[in-house]
């Protein structure tokens, strides 16, 4: 008997559940498009779904339940970041929903799905000091770990080690569950028209690699460090798409300092997800903090290699030499020119031969976005009926 079915045969209404988030806006990517997918499957369930944020969907664009706006108030960041937290916990109890799901930084949440890892830990690895707006952050992160959320989701090992390391209290409340890919979307299949599409964006022609970076904000996920490398490697035929950077023109203009025009260099603000997975020769992600990015299952699972950071989360997915490799350094431009040195020799190489792109996919095959879906629900309705039984936070 399915979960929405029992709830009826014991006379329940259907779960209801309100996702609490900064930006309830799909088209952005990453998180923000992962939890309107999984809110989209909880409403096919038949749960009752409400997002609570400061910003909605774009108009004309598809989204999935209720969104209900809400305010902050006060005169610095700090200030409106702790009003904002309040707000939207103030909206959610308005409203009587049966299970809170966190996406940002809030002092009591039912499920925090920690997608970004904690906070304390990303200020130390980008050595940047807890002040002003990182210290609400810090605090609110604090009250959640150590007893204000019921359930703390970590994508992946590393961010469980994080919580056990940084609040060790939050230990028996840890749940890992890895975020997964939509296996029938992103497969190998979809190169041919996928590489037209990012020519046509790009206006490249089709005769060289194509490396492409993914994601914001582009100094932690090292995209400077990128350009830098590449432009060590002039000698060979290459080009780099970024997409994601809020300050494409920053990033174009740094391109140009160190000799890197429009026909090596391009920086756009979006492009389909799935033409950057599988139109691409290799993405790079010499990130100095990433717990988990879905671009890289994305990659993987189109059958495009990866060259990563060993700051990279979910760099456990490389299940071969096909898939990409893990460079462990995020200062050493000549040490990253090396790397993809290689992975650019295989796809441009006559005589040895490109990846494989089916044994590319191997590490995420076992990752699909229903297996990661169900895994999610069930903590969600485990969690729900706890609230139900235990109103008292423990």
């Amino acid at each position: 008997m399915s979960s929405t079915a029992d709830d009826a045969t014991r006379g329940r209404a259907p779960l209801s559940v309100a996702f609490l988030i900064d930006r309830w806006q799909a088209e952005r990517g990453g998180a923000e498009r992962a939890l309107v997918d999984f809110a989209r499957r909880l409403e096919e369930r038949g749960c009752e779904v409400h997002a609570i944020g400061a910003r909605g969907p774009t108009p004309g664009t598809p989204t999935a339940g209720r969104f209900h706006a809400v305010r902050a108030r006060g005169l610095s960041r700090a200030t409106r970041e702790r009003d904002l937290a309040d707000a939207m916990l103030a909206r959610a109890e308005e409203l009587g929903v049966d299970c809170t799901v966190g996406v940002r930084h809030l002092p009591r949440v039912d499920v925090l799905w920690a997608h970004g890892g904690t906070h304390a830990e990303t200020l130390r690895a980008l050595g940047k000091p807890g002040r002003g707006r990182h210290r609400a952050f810090l605090d609110l992160e604090r009250r959640a770990a150590e007893g204000g959320a019921r359930r703390i989701v970590c994508v992946a090992d590393g961010v469980r080690e994080e919580f056990e390391r940084w609040y060790p209290s939050s230990a028996s409340r840890l749940v890992v569950v890895p975020n997964g890919v939509d296996l029938a979307r992103f497969t190998p299949d979809a190169r041919g028209a996928a590489r037209a599409d990012l020519s046509r964006a790009t206006g490249w022609p089709d005769d060289a690699p194509l490396v492409t970076f993914v994601g914001d904000p582009a100094d932690a996920k090292g995209l400077g460090l990128l350009q830098d490398a590449l432009a060590l490697l002039r000698d060979r035929p290459w080009r780099l798409l970024a997409a994601g950077p809020r300050d494409a023109g920053r990033w174009t203009r740094r391109a140009r300092r160190i000799g890197l025009g429009e026909d090596r260099f391009r920086c756009v603000e979006r492009l389909d997800g799935l033409a950057l997975a599988a139109g691409a020769d290799l993405l790079a992600l010499p990130s100095r903090r990433d717990p988990c990015p879905l671009v890289v299952l994305e990659a993987l699972a189109a059958g495009t290699p990866v060259a990563l950071s060993d700051r990279v989360g979910n760099r456990d997915a490389i299940a071969n030499e096909d898939a990409g490799v893990v460079v462990p350094t995020v200062t050493d431009a000549a040490a990253w020119a090396t790397a993809l040195a290689d992975r650019l020799d295989r796809v441009a190489s006559r005589t040895r031969p490109g990846p494989d792109r089916e044994r590319v996919r191997d590490g995420v095959r076992d990752r699909s976005v229903e297996k990661w879906w169900k895994r999610l629900e069930q903590v969600v309705r485990e969690t729900a009926e706890s609230v139900r039984t235990h109103p008292q936070r423990p």
